[in-house]
C-alpha cells in the first residue's frame, strides 16, 4: 500500500476532537470532504511526524487495545512514524485516522502496432471497421454486439439522447474521438500516477475516454460503446484517497460536474485488512475504518441516482481471498458499496485474462461483471499518428461496460440506475469467464434490446442429450438448449425451463429421469423468457429392461472330479437395471445339475461348494433372473470319475482385502491379500502353494482372454496366503494406448494346491477389476 508522507486522512464529526489531534501535532487542514449520508465529514491534514516515539506509541497502543495484533513493514522511518500517529489518534480521539493512500491507474504497458486500413497487428486481425472487431461484433466468442446495439438505437431513433459520463483520472488530451466534453480543471496535463508493474501511462486518461466513447464512423481513431449518446466530463483527480473522497463528495453537493448519470474509476489500490482493523480497534470500535469511510461515500453517490463502475485490477488476484468469509484485503474502489466492479477477459476469448483480477464469492462486494481486457485504443500526445493500438488493462474494461450502461440509458432515459444495472446484469452472458462458472460478461445487444423491448419471437428449444432409449431404472437426461431473442444462448437462470413430467433432477438446462416401468415415454420441455414469452419442444424415449448377464468361472468346461471331492462353484450374475448407479448390480445365483441324482442341486450362491455322489458326465447351469422376470442361463459340462485311492487337497480361501478403491475396481498399484489354506485328505505333506492370475482384454468382460495362467506367488510350501501387488506383473495389463484401457481389465486369481504325491486342486476367488490406466 502506498501511501502520501506527512499527511493523514481523518474522518469525524467533532469538530473539537479534530482540532486536539490538530494540535498535538502542528497540523493544518488542506482539503475536506462534506458529510454525505452516513459518511463522516472528512479532512486532509498535513503535519510533521517526525516527533513520533513508534516503539512507545506501540507499546501505549498494546496497553489500552490488547487486542490490537499484527505486524506492519515500511520503506522508512518517516513512514513507520505517520501509521504510528494514525492509530494512537484513533486510539485516543476514537475517530478514523488513516494514511493518503496513493491510487495505481489499471493499464498494462503492452506493445503497440501501426495500422493502416489495409494491415493488421501480427496475429491479430484489425479492420477500420468496428462491426468486426472481436469485441464490438456478435458472433464472435465475447459475442457482445456493440454494433448492432447501435443499429437497434439508430433505428428506434434514440440517438437523440445523450448520457453524461465522468471519468475519473488523469491524462486528458481531447483529439477527434472525444464527444461533446468538458473538463473540471485542465486538458492536456500527463497522468502523474504510473500503471500497472510501475509503469508509465501519461495518457490514460485519453484511452480510458475511448474506450468507454469514442466517436465512430469519424475515420480517426478508435470507437467506444456509449461513441453515438455519451457526453464526457473530464476529472483530473490527484489520485489518492481524500482526493477520490472529496470528488465523490462534490458530486453530490455541487452543481460543477454537471450531474453525470455514469461515473467510471480506472484506478485504485488495496488496502490491507490490517490496518482497516487496527484503525477499528484502535478506537475501540467508535469510529469506521476506512474502507467503510469510503463506501458511505460511494453509497450516497450511488442513492443520488447514479451508477459507479470501477476496474477490478491487474494483478490476478482474487479480491475475495478465496472466499474466505473474512478477506484479508479490500481493493478500493473495486469493492466498494454500491460500485460495480468490472474485469477483463482475454482477447477474443471468453475466458479470464490472467492478469485481471477476479471475484470467488457471489455477493455485490466482488468482481460483478467482465468486459474485454484487450482494447483498440486511438492516438496520444505521445503517439499523434492516425493509428490504433491494442492495449491492455481493467482501466478499459471498465470504462468500456460503462459505456455499455450509457446505451442502455440512452434506449430508455427514465430507467433508473438500479434498473440500468439490472438490465446489464440479467442480459450478461454467463459463466466460464471467471472461477464461479457463472460470471457475467457483458452483452450490449441483449441489454439495448432489453431497454427498447425489440422482438416479437418466442423461444426455440433444442434437445439433445439421452438416446432413444433408456434403461430401466438407470439414469437417463435431456439437455434443453434455448435460444430467446437475443438470438443468443439463454441459460435457465434468464430462461427458466419447465420438463414433463418432473424430473428426478435438474441440474443447469439439463434434466435428469429414472424410469421404474418400461415403454414409451414422452417428455415435453418448456422455455419462458424474460419477457415471458414461451417456447416449448417434445422428446420420446423408449424404456427397455435388458436381462441378467451370467458367466461361470468354476468349473471350467470340460473338468473331471473325483466322487466325494469338494467341488467350486463360481459364477457372476449382474444386471444392467439393479443396483446403484452406474450399474450393474449384483443378482442371486441358482445352479442346477442335468444329472437328478445330484441331490444337492438345487444350490444358491455364487461362490459356494459342492460334492457328487455319482460318476459320470453332467451339465452344470447357472440361471439368474431380475425383478421383471428376465431370466438367462449359462452353462458347463464336467465328468465326475471315481474316487482314486488318493485324493487331491482341500483348498480354503478367505476374502479379498482391501476394498475396492478406484471405481468399480482397485488401481494396479494396491496391494491385495487373501487368506489360503489346504489339507490333504491321506496327509500327504508338505502342500506345495502356487497362485495364477489369468487376465482379459480392456473393457471390462470376460470374453477374451489377455493373458493366461501367469504365476504371481510360489511355488511354496510355506503359505497359501496372497500377497500380490498387480503393478508387479505387468505383463496381466494392456499398455495405456491400448483401446479401452482406462475401463480396466478382470483379473482371475487362483490358487493350485499340491500334495506331496503330485495330486493338484484349484480353487478361485470372485474376479476383480484392475486399473493399470486411471484419471486423475
Amino acid at each position: 500500500m502506498d501511501f502520501v508522507l506527512g499527511e493523514l486522512v481523518v474522518s469525524t464529526d467533532d469538530e473539537s476532537r479534530l482540532n486536539a489531534f490538530l494540535a498535538r501535532w502542528g497540523g493544518r487542514v488542506i482539503g475536506q470532504a462534506e458529510k454525505v449520508g452516513d459518511a463522516p465529514k472528512t479532512y486532509q491534514v498535513q503535519l510533521d511526524p517526525s516527533a513520533a516515539q513508534v516503539e512507545r506509541i506501540l507499546q501505549q497502543l498494546n496497553q489500552n487495545v490488547p487486542d490490537l495484533k499484527g505486524r506492519f513493514s515500511t520503506s522508512s522511518q518517516a513512514a513507520a512514524q505517520l501509521l504510528a500517529v494514525a492509530l494512537a489518534e484513533a486510539n485516543q480521539e476514537k475517530m478514523t485516522v488513516t494514511p493518503n493512500f496513493v491510487f495505481t491507474s489499471e493499464a498494462i504497458a503492452s506493445g503497440s502496432t501501426s495500422e493502416a486500413p489495409t494491415s493488421s497487428t501480427p496475429g491479430i486481425p484489425y479492420s477500420p471497421n468496428a462491426f468486426e472487431w472481436s469485441y464490438m461484433n456478435r458472433g464472435s466468442a465475447q459475442d457482445i454486439g456493440v454494433g448492432e446495439a447501435w443499429r437497434l438505437l439508430e433505428r428506434a431513433g434514440r440517438f437523440s439522447n445523450k448520457v453524461r459520463i465522468m471519468v475519473l483520472d488523469g491524462g486528458f488530451a481531447p483529439n477527434a474521438d472525444f464527444p461533446e466534453a468538458r473538463v473540471v480543471g485542465s486538458w492536456n496535463v500527463p497522468n502523474p500516477l504510473p500503471c500497472s508493474g510501475g509503469a508509465s501511462c501519461p495518457w490514460h486518461g485519453t484511452h480510458v475516454t475511448t474506450s468507454a466513447m469514442g466517436r465512430p464512423d469519424n475515420a480517426f481513431g478508435v470507437a467506444g460503446p456509449a461513441g453515438p449518446v455519451g457526453e464526457l466530463l473530464a476529472v483530473p483527480f490527484q489520485g489518492d484517497f481524500i482526493g477520490m473522497i472529496t470528488t465523490l463528495e462534490r458530486i453530490i453537493t455541487a452543481t460543477l460536474f454537471g450531474n453525470p448519470k455514469i461515473i467510471n474509476m480506472s484506478g485504485g489500490f488495496e488496502l490491507d485488512l490490517g490496518w482497516d482493523i487496527a484503525v477499528k480497534v484502535s478506537c475501540l470500535g467508535l469510529c469506521p475504518a476506512p474502507s467503510e469511510v469510503a463506501s458511505g461515500f460511494t453509497t450516497a453517490v450511488a442513492a443520488s441516482g447514479k451508477l459507479l463502475f470501477a476496474a477490478a485490477g491487474n494483478e490476478g488476484k482474487d479480491v475475495d481471498n478465496g472466499g474466505a468469509d473474512i478477506e484479508g484485503s479490500t481493493h478500493i474502489p473495486c469493492e466498494l458499496n454500491s460500485v460495480i466492479c468490472v474485469g477483463g477477459m482475454a482477447h477474443d476469448a471468453t475466458t479470464r485474462d490472467p492478469r485481471s483480477n477476479f471475484g470467488s464469492k457471489p455477493d455485490d462486494d466482488s468482481v460483478d461483471i467482465y468486459g474485454p481486457f484487450w482494447l483498440w485504443t486511438g492516438p496520444d500526445p505521445d503517439n499523434p499518428a492516425n493509428q490504433a493500438r491494442l492495449r491492455a488493462g481493467s482501466s478499459f474494461s471498465s470504462p468500456f461496460v460503462a459505456g455499455v450502461a450509457a446505451l442502455v440509458w440512452a434506449a430508455n432515459p427514465s430507467l433508473s440506475a438500479s434498473q440500468v444495472w439490472a438490465i446489464l446484469r440479467d442480459t450478461a452472458h454467463v459463466g466460464r469467464v471467471g472461477v464461479r462458472n457463472r460470471d457475467r460478461w457483458v452483452n450490449a445487444f441483449a441489454a439495448v434490446a432489453r431497454a427498447l423491448e425489440v422482438g416479437t419471437s418466442n423461444p426455440s428449444i433444442t434437445l439433445s442429450g439421452g438416446p432413444a432409449t433408456a434403461d430401466l431404472n438407470r439414469r437417463w437426461s435431456v439437455t434443453a438448449s434455448v435460444t430467446d431473442f437475443t438470438g443468443n444462448p439463454c441459460p435457465p437462470a434468464y430462461c427458466p425451463l419447465t420438463f414433463e413430467p418432473a424430473p428426478e433432477q435438474v441440474v443447469g438446462n439439463t434434466a435428469f429421469y429414472r424410469f421404474n416401468t418400461t415403454g414409451s415415454r414422452t417428455i415435453r420441455v418448456t422455455a419462458r423468457d424474460l419477457l415471458g414469452r414461451e417456447g416449448s419442444a417434445t422428446r420420446t424415449v423408449n424404456v427397455i429392461n435388458s436381462a441378467p448377464v451370467v458367466s461361470i468361472s468354476q468349473p471350467t468346461a470340460g473338468a473331471t472330479y473325483y466322487v466325494g471331492q469338494a467341488v467350486q462353484l463360481l459364477g457372476s450374475a449382474t444386471d444392467l437395471n439393479e443396483g446403484p448407479d452406474p450399474g450393474p448390480g449384483p443378482l442371486p445365483c441358482r445352479w442346477t445339475s442335468s444329472n437328478p441324482g445330484d441331490t444337492a442341486f438345487p444350490r444358491n450362491g455364487c461362490n459356494t461348494t459342492v460334492s457328487f455322489s455319482s460318476t459320470g458326465p453332467r451339465t452344470l447351469t447357472l440361471t439368474a433372473t431380475d425383478p421383471q422376470g428376465l431370466s438367462t442361463t449359462a452353462s458347463v459340462s464336467i465328468t465326475i470319475n471315481p474316487a482314486p485311492p488318493n485324493l487331491p487337497p482341500t483348498i480354503t480361501l478367505g476374502s479379498l482385502s482391501p476394498g475396492v478403491n478406484y471405481d468399480d475396481g482397485y488401481d494396479w498399484d494396491t496391494r491385495l491379500r487373501a487368506s489360503g489354506s489346504a489339507t490333504d485328505p491321506e496327509g500327504n505333506t508338505p502342500i506345495t502353494y502356487t497362485w495364477r492370475a489369468t487376465s482379459y482384454a480392456p473393457g471390462g468382460g470376460t470374453s477374451t482372454v489377455f493373458a493366461s495362467n501367469v504365476v504371481i506367488s510360489g511355488p511354496t510350501t510355506v503359505s497359501g496366503d496372497l500377497d500380490w501387488t498387480p503393478s508387479s506383473t505387468p505383463s496381466l495389463f494392456a499398455e495405456c494406448s491400448a483401446p479401452n484401457a482406462y475401463d480396466g481389465q478382470i483379473v482371475r486369481l487362483t490358487l493350485t494346491a499340491t500334495d506331496s504325491l503330485g495330486n493338484s486342486s484349484t480353487r478361485s476367488l470372485p474376479d476383480i477389476k484392475v486399473y493399470r490406466c486411471i484419471l486423475i
